[in-house]
């Protein structure tokens, strides 16, 4: 692959350091008591990132956590997702991105948790934490 110009440089570089997964934790700020969405972020933000970001409009920061812009975000590298070192955790977010949303209740934690399952059972051999059940 010969890379032609700069915006292709800095969307491989983008590529390289974008992380990826579903956010699964307690939260007391949430009625259901869960955090459960997914998330794309940068352990660091190199100058080709911020460049890739920019000129298809998106704002630059370190994550995210809107619907809209992680489809764009994924959009973007489509097709290089495994140059990150989350490439499960990606597709966990590509898979679920729309249609996991913020449980409000319980049961909506529930049945988020059943969608991870079912998801990580097919991207990966690798199971969720048990959850504690409702007394």
């Amino acid at each position: 692959m010969s890379i032609q110009n700069q915006d292709e440089r800095d969307i491989l570089t983008l590529a390289r350091w974008i992380r990826g997964d579903i956010r699964c934790q307690k939260s007391s700020e949430r009625k259901c008591g869960y955090l459960i969405r997914p998330e794309l972020w940068f352990s660091t933000m190199k100058s080709g990132i911020a460049r890739a970001l920019e000129a298809k409009g998106l704002p630059v920061r370190m994550s995210y956590s809107n619907t809209e812009e992680i489809a764009s975000i994924l959009h973007i590298i489509d097709g290089l997702e495994e140059w990150s070192n989350t490439y499960d955790g990606i597709m966990m977010v590509k898979d679920l991105n729309g249609i996991l949303d913020q449980p409000s209740t319980y049961e909506e934690v529930l049945y988020a948790l059943d969608l991870l399952e079912k998801s990580r059972g097919i991207n990966s051999d690798t199971t969720l934490p048990s959850f504690p059940q409702e007394e």
